[in-house]
């Protein structure tokens, strides 16, 4: 058996006493894995990437930090004011209740069990909202999550909110109470819902008993249906558990393609231990980004390979450029290369059971170096925007297949897309293609075990607080999500009297 390859080293925490210590990302026997040891309780050995040629591959596209954040990272975290922070935010995401219709054995956020109830006002959501608007760069979007966020009988209004102050909303549902009220869809859709971000971990009942206690596959696909006759399009969230649902992840990619006008996209999510996850299910079955490129190629005969799953970060330069047309620039996409893995495949023609990753149809690696190349003429302010134009059609030619471009989406309408949508960046610069266009990405978040202050500090997907405090994601839920609900919560006792 081979020695552990010390890789870098980092900050983590103790899993048992949250007491922040150092750890070391080394490779050993074809894997990742994170070394750590607490004074008090001893030493742990947890898997970080199960590939270690996956992860290798992902570190190509962005580089860790040189040496450990020496600050006090994890603790009295806030984006807004720490000096360390790589990243602006890309999604906020407000927690609107603590309450929940189920009560999933896996719920990292603990919900429906806390004695006190969490349930921001009207008026403090709104502060918070306005908070975010005036950021430099404000979020792409705003996530209403929970707890479940449509038991609150004034989530229309909430949507609303946002919606007139102009943010993409997305709504985090396990689907329950939408999919029995064809009328709160409608109500949404009004309001200005943009995206149900619908937990769906597979397309037989087996998972949902498992993982949530209750058969409710049949809510699922009720509300996909009521989503299409109301045009509100869906991501569909798996968590993913060994053992579990990991045979089905091809069934679900499938499933999407077959639903591509309202689905857009599927984003796995593999378990996370915080809440009540490590109650019930072992670290033992881990599925990580490495392993789940790994099943979504096998199950997908490899119509998805592993090579073609990318870190986030492989969307910077293309933003770049985008930034160089807008008023008011959008955030980077900076998170690390270990947080996940993503992808947009391209559904046939042909039939929808067929479908091929974007990166086949040009030479990836010459596009992206086109990119790279434009994006130094612009920061030295070499080249006009009108000079752009000619250096991405330079670019589209130099790199797009053009026998498979034609057959799937036509050479005019591929070349007018590809300059569209990095010098007029919206939803609709994707044309009619975008109904045929399906995100296949991975978030892995972590938990005690796998906490990496790099990543901390990389994170680019944050909650808000009602006291305006923006804190990443991970942090937030194994540092900072109890003491939240308890400083903002009413008891649920005087609850029910009001």
């Amino acid at each position: 058996m081979k020695e552990h390859k010390i890789l870098r080293e980092t900050f983590s925490v103790c899993p048992v006493c949250l007491k922040k210590i150092k750890a070391q990302i080394a490779e050993k026997d074809g894997k990742i894995v994170i070394l750590k040891e607490c004074s008090e309780h001893g030493s742990f050995n947890d898997t970080y990437w199960a590939r270690a040629d996956i992860y290798h591959k992902a570190e190509e596209f962005k580089k860790p930090s040189s040496k450990p954040f020496q600050d006090n990272c994890p603790y009295g975290c806030g984006v807004n004011d720490c000096a360390n922070h790589i990243s602006t935010t890309v999604m906020a995401v407000i927690d609107v209740t603590n309450e929940c219709d189920l009560r999933c054995p896996i719920c990292f956020a603990n919900a429906s069990k806390s004695p006190d109830l969490y349930k921001p006002t009207l008026e403090i959501i709104h502060n918070m909202l306005k908070f975010l608007k005036k950021q430099d760069q404000p979020p792409l979007a705003v996530m209403f999550a929970g707890g479940e966020p449509t038991v609150r009988e004034d989530i229309v209004e909430i949507v609303k909110m946002a919606h007139d102050m102009k943010f993409m909303i997305i709504l985090a549902t396990n689907g329950i109470r939408m999919s029995q009220d064809p009328e709160l869809v409608r109500k949404l859709k009004k309001a200005g819902l943009n995206i149900v971000y619908l937990q769906f971990d597979g397309l037989t009942d087996s998972p949902y008993e498992k993982l949530r206690g209750a058969k409710l596959l049949a809510n699922k696909l009720r509300l996909v249906e009521l989503c299409r006759e109301h045009d509100i399009e869906i991501i569909l969230v798996p968590t993913l558990q060994g053992g579990i649902n990991d045979n089905e992840v091809g069934d679900m990619i499938r499933f999407a393609a077959e639903n591509v006008d309202i689905i857009r996209g599927i984003v796995f999510q593999p378990m996370s231990f915080t809440g009540r996850t490590a109650e019930y299910v072992s670290r033992k079955n881990r599925i990580d980004n490495s392993l789940l490129a790994q099943r979504i190629e096998e199950q997908t005969k490899g119509m998805i390979r592993e090579e073609d799953l990318f870190p986030v970060s492989v969307m910077v330069p293309p933003l770049k450029v985008m930034n160089s047309f807008l008023a008011k620039t959008w955030p980077p996409f900076t998170p690390t290369p270990y947080c996940g893995l993503w992808n947009w495949i391209l559904i046939s023609k042909q039939g929808k059971h067929q479908f091929t990753p974007i990166n086949r149809f040009l030479n990836f690696e010459a596009f992206m170096s086109d990119l790279k190349a434009l994006n130094k003429l612009i920061e030295k302010r070499k080249i006009s925007k009108i000079g752009i134009y000619p250096r991405l059609l330079f670019a589209a030619f130099r790199s797009l297949d053009w026998r498979k471009v034609q057959r799937e989406a036509g050479l005019l309408n591929a070349v007018k897309t590809l300059i569209k949508i990095h010098t007029n960046p919206s939803y609709d610069s994707l044309g009619y293609i975008r109904r045929r266009l399906l995100l296949i990405g991975c978030m892995a978040f972590m938990d005690p075990y796998t906490f990496d202050v790099e990543r901390a500090h990389h994170c680019v997907i944050h909650y808000i607080t009602p006291a305006n405090r923006i804190v990443p994601f991970c942090v937030y839920n194994m540092f900072y999500r109890k003491q939240t609900e308890h400083q903002f919560c009413i008891p649920r006792i005087s609850a029910k009297h009001k």
